[in-house]
């Protein structure tokens, strides 16, 4: 599957290599600044239209660092933009120093070989949104009956994919009402999902 990836970079270059690599592999580059021009104005302060984050469903971004730094780059605004909106983050580059930490989904300690690892953030299980969506099973059917229940959350095309099982023994309003909760809980958690679809799959 093509991804649309938003890459930015700490200095003018840094990111070359990722974007040929990511343009052979069949993925579509997407950036915040116009080669040569300023890092301010971006393009979504001129145009909004014509940010990424607007203009298509950005799958992952990748912010390509050559060198140690402390403090983000002004060329790396949108990494900002692109954690607000929930898309994962991956650094590549130098890791000491990591101005990112604890809030990228990977980091690669190198500028390079970034496919492999753009591909895995895309459809990355999100852990977090999964054990929300299993606490509101619990409030709804009650602990002792939701033990078996499992939840498991992607994220494609700019929605959020849930897969519930583990509801056998749950009546069917209880699994119609554990649905409409859980996307009213991952929707207040993450309010620039597009979709929230849930599929209940019955084992028995």
């Amino acid at each position: 599957m093509s991804l649309n990836v938003m890459v930015l970079e700490s200095e003018h270059g840094a990111a070359d290599e990722a974007r040929a690599e990511l343009v052979e592999a069949g993925h579509v580059v997407l950036q915040c600044h116009d080669r040569g021009r300023p890092t301010f104005p971006c393009r979504g302060i001129v145009d909004a239209e014509s940010c990424p984050l607007n203009s298509h469903t950005v799958d992952v971004a990748l912010t390509v660092r050559s060198r140690v730094r402390s403090q983000p780059a002004p060329s790396e605004d949108g990494v900002r933009c692109a954690l607000m909106a929930r898309v994962p983050l991956i650094v590549a580059g130098p890791s000491a120093l990591d101005p990112y930490e604890g809030f990228e989904t990977r980091v690669l300690d190198r500028t390079y070989g970034v496919v492999e690892t753009c591909e895995a953030a895309a459809g990355a299980e999100l852990v977090a949104y999964a054990r929300r969506a299993e606490a509101v099973i619990s409030d709804c059917i009650g602990a002792h009956r939701a033990w078996s229940a499992r939840v498991g959350v992607t994220r494609r095309s700019g929605g959020l994919r849930v897969r519930v099982t583990g509801l056998d023994a749950a009546t069917r309003q209880e699994r119609q009402t554990a649905v409409v909760r859980i996307v009213g809980a991952l929707r207040r958690l993450d309010r620039a999902a597009r979709t929230i679809d849930v599929v209940v799959i019955n084992e028995g």
